[in-house]
């Protein structure tokens, strides 16, 4: 059950339940408020910390506006409102001065958080020079206040903590829903974590001070850094799966070009019959490359003999001894690109670890499912890699390649529903790739 639950919502459980039991009759008999509270100030102090470090990764990462803005905004909290919060002085001027600090850092804070909603959000309010700014304005703000009478007696007053608590609730809620109408976690996330520490400055501002307030401050830290580690994940996730895309990209670019680099050097001298048979097959892999660099959707199914003979004609041409066997009127419910592709990988592999060797091509029907086996009779498999071929990236290092052919070949293959194999010959020769994907209505 626990490891269907996301990894960042573990620690938000942790701590709901950690305040459930800190706070009950039990358990503060065994911790004293004052040694309770020097605890979870050193934890809300750490996991704040991490906040900042989450917020200003995912400032480099993600290419919004908002989330640099986010990294101002917590940078002002961990150095301006958590201080002013925990740290206590004997003299009441002090004391004085640190809750119009506390509260100058929370109007900071919450003006922060309200630009990195906004679209055309100034520079000045992200990343370090916001946070910087925000400090700045936060002492300045807090020695104004100090040194003008009318405001001064405000604050005396608690009429300045009661409008801190409002618009802290007004963006939390502002959060909540911004999160939900447009589905991003990241935001109501947030959201949930302020409306935890809202209550904990409801709870300081009625004078409660003891270790629940302390508990909701730690919850709602937890909750906000694990709403900025779940966006800083699925950017680390997105941007892997950029790269991977791009590997995989290049490396069948470099087989469509390997291809049509050898048909350069026979289409000359060829024949009226091989040289129209040539150009059609140019045509079609001109016409995948693009297709490939648009990524382009394309219709499903295809016949598979003029598949199999294009590609079977490419390679000839850059020198691979392949002969072809096709039974007539087969067809796939695989589209004729991701066909293609798969095939010509498979190919390519007997090029650059069978160099020489006979290749044998042979496609049938076999009930439902069409089956295409490739067989060469090169050295088979190597040792080390047997029976983790189709892993990203494994291949044999004395021959090179990337180790993304088979693994890219194994998902085209799948996603159409069918199975791709590589097992040693029968004979003890060579290597068989058998590939079986769902038969088409002829």
């Amino acid at each position: 059950m626990l490891s269907r639950v996301p990894a960042v919502r573990v620690p938000v459980v942790v701590a709901v339940l950690a305040t459930i039991a800190v706070n009950l009759s039990p358990a503060r008999t065994l911790m004293p408020d004052q040694a309770g509270q020097l605890v979870l100030v050193i934890a809300v102090a750490g996991i704040t910390a991490c906040g900042v470090v989450l917020a200003f990764f995912l400032a480099r990462l993600d290419d919004s506006r908002g989330i640099g803005g986010l990294a101002a905004a917590v940078t002002v909290y961990a150095l301006v409102v958590l201080p002013a919060t925990v740290i206590a002085f004997t003299s009441p001027d002090t004391q004085h001065l640190m809750a119009l600090l506390r509260f100058a850092g929370c109007l900071i804070f919450l003006v922060l958080m309200a630009f990195a909603l906004v679209p055309s959000q100034p520079r000045l309010t992200m990343g370090v020079p916001g946070g910087l700014l925000g400090i700045v304005v936060s002492v300045a703000l807090a020695m104004l206040i100090y040194t003008t009478p009318a405001l001064n007696a405000l604050a005396l007053a608690g009429v300045l903590d009661r409008f801190v608590v409002a618009a802290w609730i007004a963006v939390t809620v502002t959060y909540i829903v911004y999160g939900i109408r447009n589905r991003i976690p990241m935001a109501y996330g947030l959201g949930a974590g302020m409306l935890v520490v809202a209550i904990a400055l409801v709870l300081r501002d009625t004078g409660n001070t003891g270790l629940g307030g302390a508990c909701l401050r730690l919850c709602g830290a937890i909750i906000m850094c694990a709403a900025l580690a779940r966006r800083l994940r699925e950017r680390f996730m997105t941007s892997q799966l950029r790269v991977d895309r791009i590997a995989e990209l290049d490396h069948e670019l470099h087989n469509v070009l390997a291809g049509l680099d050898g048909m350069t050097h026979v289409l000359s001298a060829a024949g009226k019959d091989d040289r129209e048979l040539l150009s059609e097959a140019v045509r079609e892999e001109i016409g995948r490359l693009r297709n490939l660099l648009d990524q382009r959707a394309e219709p499903a199914g295809c016949a598979v003999d003029p598949v199999l003979t294009r590609i079977v004609t490419l390679r000839r041409t850059n020198g691979l001894d392949v002969e072809l066997d096709v039974e007539p009127g087969l067809r796939t419910t695989m589209p004729a690109d991701a066909f293609a592709q798969v095939v010509t990988n498979l190919l390519a592999n007997c090029e650059r670890h069978a160099p020489g060797a006979k290749v044998q091509v042979k496609a049938r029907a076999n009930g439902r499912s069409v089956h295409v086996e490739v067989r060469d009779d090169g050295p088979g498999l190597a040792p080390e890699v047997r029976g983790k071929l189709f892993r990203r990236g494994v291949h044999d290092e004395s021959r090179g390649g990337s180790g993304l052919g088979l693994h890219l070949s194994q998902q085209l293959v799948g996603a159409s529903g069918g199975s791709l194999s590589l097992r040693p010959a029968a004979d003890g020769h060579g290597t068989v790739a058998a590939l079986a994907v769902p038969a088409g209505r002829p």
